[in-house]
């Protein structure tokens, strides 16, 4: 019966983890709306494991240790939820494994080798297959022309309205705020990653 609830006490903490890690992942694939209902279900379901792990521990006297085990599960899966930057090591895992194909793309679209192709929105580049996986949300970037440079946004999340985040190109003699709304005193991050490469947010 113990083996059981250990094996419970596991499986809905894994289940946490894995949802936690890739979350933007699955977000990209199903939507925000789709994500946020899954993981409120992970997390009830890890809080009713838990009351059970935790009435386990009157068991000590008759099981000894064995009795700690389901609880100590729940309480590493918490701390690594919630200690372990999972966004951060995501965003720089994403940046170094694409940055070369990412930097090629810039080189194009200044070559004027690659120029905005949705009809509908005269600033996004659909990549397509060409270049798969470069930016969330259905791989398009944007480019913007500020007094006569161009910036690139590969996106890492594209939410709704005006929330955003992802890898922001800024030529050379440009500044990250001139994109966009970036701008602004509020709502906005922005973390210099490498050479001309920022990672940018708006919320």
């Amino acid at each position: 019966m113990l083996n059981i609830k250990w094996k419970l006490a596991a499986s809905v903490s894994a289940m946490l983890i894995c949802l936690t890690a890739f979350q933007w992942v699955l977000v990209d694939e199903f939507t925000l709306f789709l994500y946020m209902p899954v993981i409120g279900l992970a997390w009830l379901g890890f809080f009713i494991v838990s009351i059970f792990s935790l009435l386990e521990l009157k068991k000590y006297k008759a099981i000894g240790r064995q009795s700690l085990v389901p609880s100590l599960i729940q309480a590493s899966a918490f701390l690594v939820v919630f200690y372990v930057p999972f966004t951060a090591l995501g965003i720089n895992l994403d940046f170094k494994l694409h940055k070369v194909q990412r930097e090629e793309v810039v080189e194009r679209v200044n070559s004027g080798n690659l120029t905005p192709n949705v009809e509908h929105n005269s600033s996004l580049i659909k990549l397509g297959n060409l270049y798969p996986a470069l930016s969330a949300g259905g791989n398009e970037i944007v480019v913007e022309e500020h007094d006569g440079l161009k910036y690139l946004f590969f996106f890492t999340f594209r939410g709704i309205l005006d929330s955003y985040a992802g890898f922001l190109y800024v030529p050379r003699g440009g500044k990250p705020t001139e994109y966009s709304d970036l701008g602004e005193s509020c709502c906005v991050e922005i973390e210099h990653l490498d050479g001309n490469w920022y990672f940018a947010s708006h919320h």
